[in-house]
This record gives structure tokens, sequence and C-alpha cells, in this order.
């Protein structure tokens, strides 16, 4: 109710003005009184004319794309007789002037007649008026609506052509940044090779891990899986650098060096495990399997928790490879994780089946 009197406010203020404003002309200049309730029911037809004619007759008659200008002449001419009909029959129940003679229309019938058809038209008229101007009204706000998603648009394709100007400038800072550091890598290990051989070793595998997370953050969003198999090796050569008691089973099928998967998927997994993990008890190693069966990808890790070693930062790096793996695959991956018992467990699977590998 408190909506509907909100939205139609105007339109109930502007009746009470005008029904004021007829009764005051009518009963004190023009010296006519009548009843309320004659003026309630007249004002009933007269207003329910006025609201057909504007939303049923002009709103469904004039729509853009086909107005029907025959079928509005003829309903306008219905609208008329109709009203003349409902107000003859309401005064006739009130008891008016207006009399009816035995199928003749007396000269009081007749001047009755003309006053309440140019009555009808006078509300017509008013309700023609008011249909027009609510069109501008709302063609206007819909111009003033267009008007400003086309200058958001315009900021907005302002705002992606200077986002990619900053790309592209990362970009190339990007392939200035890595070239300076791996020269300097390399004179590290070509320093550093016969007095501290392991330390040599370490720089050589970080450069090599190094180098494929810069190729995989310009590649392709799939790639095949062989070359990150060797830099999962890699990183468990390091790590067994600066932590020689770590125990890792990393089992793989052959036949999933050639899967075409996303990038960095297994190495993130294997390096939130060495990160994270108990992994210094060779008889419960931590284990890394990856298989493909009948199109279905997956890798399986699990390893000891380490109930030692705060765990910040494991699962929002699960969370970045789960919505990875969303937006590359979609309801067609998987990824579960929680701890089993003394071990943590993660099972990411995806379903391959009908893409090319």
């Amino acid at each position: 109710m408190k909506n509907w009197l909100k939205n139609y406010r105007w339109h109930i203020i502007s009746w009470a003005t005008f029904i004021i404003y007829e009764y005051v002309l009518v009963s004190l200049i023009l010296k006519i009184n009548a009843p309320i309730l004659d003026y309630c029911i007249h004002y009933i037809i007269n207003i329910t004319l006025f609201y057909i004619h504007a939303e049923l007759v002009l709103g469904k008659g004039l729509k853009p794309q086909k107005p029907v200008y025959l079928s509005i002449i003829v309903l306008t001419v219905f609208e008329v007789f109709l009203h003349t009909v409902f107000a003859y029959l309401a005064d006739r129940s009130l008891s008016k002037t207006a009399t009816f003679s035995v199928g003749k229309l007396t000269i009081t019938d007749w001047k009755y007649m003309f006053v309440t058809v140019w009555r009808g038209i006078y509300f017509l008229l008013f309700s023609t008026a008011y249909y027009f101007i609510k069109s501008y009204i709302h063609q206007k706000q819909r111009t003033v609506e267009l008007e400003k998603e086309a200058i958001e648009e315009v900021l907005k394709q302002k705002q992606i052509t200077l986002e990619l100007a900053n790309a592209k400038n990362a970009y190339l800072k990007a392939q200035i940044n890595p070239h300076f550091l791996f020269n300097t890598l390399t004179y590290i290990y070509n320093s550093t090779h016969k007095s501290e051989p392991r330390a040599a070793e370490a720089v050589r595998y970080l450069s090599k891990l190094m180098r494929y997370a810069l190729e995989c953050e310009h590649g392709p969003e799939i790639m095949p899986l062989e070359a990150e198999i060797r830099q999962v090796e890699n990183l468990l050569l390091l790590s067994r650098i600066k932590q020689p008691d770590l125990f890792i089973d990393f089992n793989y099928d052959q036949k999933t060096e050639s899967t075409e998967v996303m990038p960095l998927l297994l190495l993130s997994l294997t390096e939130n495990m060495v990160k994270h993990g108990n992994l210094s008890q060779p008889e419960d190693p931590g284990k890394i399997i990856v298989k493909l069966q009948q199109g279905l990808f997956s890798i399986q890790t699990s390893n000891l928790i380490n109930t030692g070693l705060n765990d910040t930062g494991f699962h929002t790096g699960l969370e970045n490879i789960r919505q990875r793996l969303l937006h590359t695959y979609a309801e067609k991956a998987e990824l579960s994780a929680g701890q089993k018992g003394k071990y943590f467990e993660v099972l990411i699977t995806i379903n391959l089946a009908g893409d090319t590998q």
C-alpha cells in the first residue's frame, strides 16, 4: 500500500486538485448544485475512461514496433459510446432530469447526450496529452540512461587501453629483468661450481625452475606435462640439497608425459608439500601419484602432517589452484583436500575425455 501511494501520489494530488477546481467552478460560479454521490460516480467513470485510453488503447496501439492507428480510432469511438451509456445509466439511476420516452429521445435527452459526449472527448484529450507527456519523459530518461551507459563504456575502453599499455610495459620490463637475473645466476654458478659444488648445483636447479615458471607465465594455458615432470624432479633435487632427509616417492605413468594440462599445477602441489609437510620419515615418505585412466587425469598427494610448523599460506595456495582449475576447466575439474588421520591428502581430477592430448 505504501509503495502504491508513493508511485501514484502525484496522480492523487492532481485529480484532487482538478476535482476541487471543477466543484468550485460549478457550485460557486455557475450556481449548479448536485449531491456529492453524483460527483463521485461521474468522476469514477471519467477517471476510468482516462486511464483505459492512456494505458490500454494508446499504450498498446502506439507500440514502436507496429502502431495500429485504425484500431485506435475505432476503440476511441467505442470508448466515447460506452462513456455516454454509463453516464446516462448513472444519471437514470440517480433520477436526474434526463428522461426516456417510449423509443424516442426528448430534447432534454439530446442536450444531455451532447454534453456527455463532449465530457467524454474532454477527458480523452486530457488522457492523450498525459500519454504523450509520459512517453516523452520516459524517452528522455531512457536517452539519459543510454548516454550514461555510452560514457561509462568509453571510460571503460579508456581504462582497458591504459591497462593494456601498462601490461605491455610490464611485459617488456619482465623480459629485461629475467635476462639480467639469469646472467647473474649463471655467473654465480660458474664462480662456485668448483669451490662450492652443492651451492652451484642449487643455483643451477633454481635457474631451471625460474626459467620454466617464466615460460609458463607467458605461454599457453595448457602444455604437455613432460616439462613440468622434469621441473618437479629439479625441485626435489634442489630441496634435498637444503634438506637431505627429505623423502618423497614420485610416481607417474609414462603416457602422462604427453598429456596437455594446465601448467604449474603439479609443481605447485609439490612445492606446498615440501614447504608444509613432514617429509623426514623414510619409512613413511610423502607420495605424489600422477595417472591418466580412460581420459581422467589425476594428481594425488599425501604427506604426514607437520604439527610443529605454521601452515599459513598453504590453504591460500590450494585456493589459487582451485580458482585456476575453475577458470581453465570449469566443471570438468575437481579439487579435494583435507586431513585423513595423520596425513594431509590432495586429489585433483580433470576430465580430459574428448580433448586432444
